[in-house]
């Protein structure tokens, strides 16, 4: 009996910690989310916005110490609004190996002349499992600045922000790197800032091609792609 109960608790353990390092499939998901993005001194509505939400959540070895714990992004899911400035993503469910939680995403709004934004899709209840947010409303201020304050504004407030491991999900965010490319590519006046346009596209190209993190490193494909479609 003891040694029954001794592999019972040895079984448990490499069960924890398989799950903590996401070998156990499990489903993850995010719920319907709509609303609409408006001019924040008109409150009229904005045509054409690039809302994007990454559900991003940390990898933590439970049972063992946290100190090793990062974030991904493990699903995104991208949209543009309509003639009212409204928008809507679909709910999606899927199984990963990931060891990570479901949550609630991160949302991020693009339109050229105003500043990006970043917000976190939240009920304020503080339970972070996704939920249904239907009404979501997001006020855009007018961008004003410099040509390297709009660049810096672009790339660290949205483009950076990747979903790498999202798999064919981060394909929705191609359009709205594009767009920022192309921005970005005709603000740049400083070879700085066109360092920071170069990157810009890399980023762009790799969720287009939902390039796999753990995969083998080959740029050729990338590069391929920023020839044929970021010129």
């Amino acid at each position: 009996m003891r040694s029954i109960k001794v592999w019972l608790a040895c079984a448990a353990v490499v069960l924890v910690a398989a799950a903590s390092y996401g070998t156990i499939p499990h489903v993850l998901y995010g719920k319907r989310i709509a609303g609409q993005v408006v001019d924040a001194d008109t409150g009229s509505p904005i045509a054409g916005v690039h809302v994007a939400f990454l559900w991003e959540s940390d990898i933590t070895p439970r049972g063992f110490t946290a100190h090793n714990s990062r974030t991904v992004c493990y699903h995104a899911a991208a949209t543009t609004t309509d003639l009212e400035g409204r928008f809507q993503i679909e709910p999606w469910r899927e199984w990963s190996t990931y060891g990570v939680e479901p949550v609630d995403p991160i949302a991020l709004v693009y339109a050229r002349n105003y500043a990006p934004q970043q917000l976190a899709v939240r009920d304020g209840s503080g339970d972070e499992r996704p939920t249904n947010h239907l009404g979501e409303r997001y006020a855009l201020k007018k961008f004003s600045g410099s040509a390297g304050e709009r660049i810096d504004a672009m790339w660290g407030g949205i483009a950076n922000r990747g979903c790498m491991y999202g798999g064919e999900s981060q394909k929705s965010l191609f359009p709205m790197l594009k767009a920022i490319y192309e921005e970005a590519r005709s603000t740049a006046q400083t070879q700085s800032q066109r360092n920071t346009v170069r990157i810009i596209a890399e980023f762009a190209a790799e969720a287009a091609l939902a390039r796999d993190p753990s995969g083998p490193v080959d740029n050729a494909p990338i590069e391929a792609f920023i020839s044929e479609n970021l010129k």
